[in-house]
């Protein structure tokens, strides 16, 4: 392993280990005032009106689109977790990033433009505006039911996040976790409560460059010091980690899970909230063309970048250059500690505890925003001047914080369970309404309720109930079910054209 060079400037000082750990103390709280910056210029620019607080003014522009709406629904799955799959399964993990790769790809082609021509039309803010506006919901039902399933779902993210960020940093030796809880909670919810959604987004415009940057650089890098291409194929190969199907990888009756599973995962896209409010706050629509080939390009190289990764990690391994992680999702962890220097260790290990934290942001201020606009604005009639309803959301946006704050000090761990649930529920209650409704002109409101009871009702008997037959993970489930039962539905009880979308 090479030696931390940083030491030979401070002599007699400090130790490796503690001049390792002040490097990462360093780097990481230059992360955090950067993002406090973002806070403070969200604060002067996008805070003077609600629709500014909570849309930027739906002004922001094809990269910030593109790129915020990619780290918010990624976060440290990505960066840590696939790339724990390549240094498990090899070229087979290049499946699942296939699948995620299908997701961004079919949001760009077929979601993006017409969802921002839809959402301008009709004047909606959120999702639940959007499926109440597009259906004439006039009783408020599919707004309530909707808003509810992301609240619930959204915290519960937020919840996980916080307690991420709290072993992150305590993995890292850095602190304890309830401080690192604190941590995460108190900046996010700073930043989160100046700069409202604006600062949401640039902060997740700066993580998610920083992963793609991680992604592409990591994997050339590794094969540089593996010896090149042709070695890194010779001991992957001997390793077995060649196979994209097969014995070694996958029989074709598992294969055909993991593809269900990619194709699953790829329909729950145009259903997550967070993400899909990045397309009617983007400019016009020639920012969102744009943004649509941004978001193609970055998930590309930042999902096989990251199977790359976890197969060169194992080769290097291999080789004895790398120490072997105790867990595959630890080889990040590994390579940034055997190869970079101490204060470039920082930034990756800063970026891997950012990465945690900036997905809670999102959900942070979409469910703060769905409370206020999608249930007690709407249900009640009130009328309430712009600023005040700015600071009516920092109220809640400060009270969701302490609740998911709570919970993660107390690390109950019975709300993992609706973590498990979060991406399948979200995705197969509201990506059948998305997709039905630009490309159906029969759908209507019955479907969309139906899809809305179908989709977390699939999802939890399919877990719980069944027992996740063959390991098929919810969504592959939950989706098409869901889909079908929503198309049916709007045939079944459409009884006029008011009805139909």
């Amino acid at each position: 392993m090479k030696k931390a060079t940083l030491i030979l400037l401070l002599p007699g000082l400090l130790n490796a280990q503690e001049l390792h750990t002040t490097a990462v103390w360093i780097t990481f709280a230059v992360y955090l005032v950067v993002l406090m910056l973002i806070g403070i210029l969200g604060e002067i620019r996008f805070s003077r009106g609600y629709e500014d607080f909570v849309t930027a003014g739906k002004s922001l522009g094809a990269w910030v689109t593109a790129i915020s709406a990619a780290a918010s629904a990624e976060s440290a799955w990505l960066i840590l977790g696939l790339s724990g799959l390549g240094y498990k399964l090899g070229f087979a993990a290049f499946w699942v990033a296939l699948g995620g790769v299908l997701g961004y790809w079919f949001n760009a082609r077929f979601i993006m433009l017409p969802l921002k021509r839809e959402s301008d039309r009709l004047g909606s803010l959120t999702l639940s505006d959007y499926i109440e506006h597009k259906f004439g919901d006039r009783g408020h039902l599919l707004r309530v039911l909707s808003a509810l399933i992301i609240t619930v779902f959204m915290t519960a993210y937020v919840v996980a996040q916080f307690t991420g960020a709290g072993k992150q940093l305590e993995g890292m030796g850095l602190t304890s976790y309830s401080t690192g809880v604190w941590m995460g909670a108190v900046v996010i919810a700073l930043y989160v409560l100046m700069g409202g959604y604006a600062a949401v987004s640039y902060t997740d415009l700066i993580q998610g460059l920083l992963m793609a940057t991680v992604l592409v650089v990591f994997p050339l890098w590794g094969t540089v010091l593996a010896g090149g291409p042709g070695e890194v194929w010779r001991i992957a190969e001997g390793l077995g980690l060649t196979h994209l199907w097969g014995p070694q990888a996958f029989a074709l009756g598992a294969l055909g899970v993991v593809l269900a599973e990619a194709l699953g995962i790829a329909f729950g896209y145009p259903g997550m909230p967070h993400v899909v409010i990045r397309y009617f706050t983007v400019r016009d629509e020639g920012e969102a063309r744009r943004a649509a080939w941004i978001a193609i390009v970055w998930s590309t190289l930042a999902y096989f970048g990251a199977v790359g990764l976890g197969v060169v990690a194992r080769v290097l391994v291999e080789t004895n250059q790398m120490a072997q992680p105790a867990d595959p999702e630890k080889a990040l962890a590994v390579f940034t500690a055997t190869f970079l220097h101490p204060v470039l260790a920082g930034v990756i290990l800063a970026a891997v505890t950012a990465a945690i934290m900036s997905t809670a942001d999102s959900q942070l201020i979409y469910a703060s925003t769905t409370l206020v606009n999608d249930l007690y604005l709407a249900l009640t009639g009130k009328r309430m001047d712009s600023r005040k309803l700015v600071w009516t959301t920092r109220g809640v946006i400060a009270l969701l914080a302490a609740i998911a704050l709570s919970f993660a000090l107390m690390d109950v761990r019975f709300i993992y369970r609706f973590v498990l649930y979060a991406w399948s529920a979200l995705g197969a209650a509201f990506s059948p309404i998305v997709i039905l409704s630009l490309y159906d002109r029969r759908f209507n409101r019955y479907g969309a309720l139906v899809s809305l009871i179908a989709g977390p009702t699939v999802t939890v008997l399919w877990r719980d109930g069944l027992g996740r037959p063959g390991d098929l993970y919810e969504l592959a489930v939950a989706f098409p079910v869901s889909l079908i039962l929503a198309w049916l539905a709007s045939r079944v009880f459409q009884t006029n054209k008011e009805d139909a979308a």
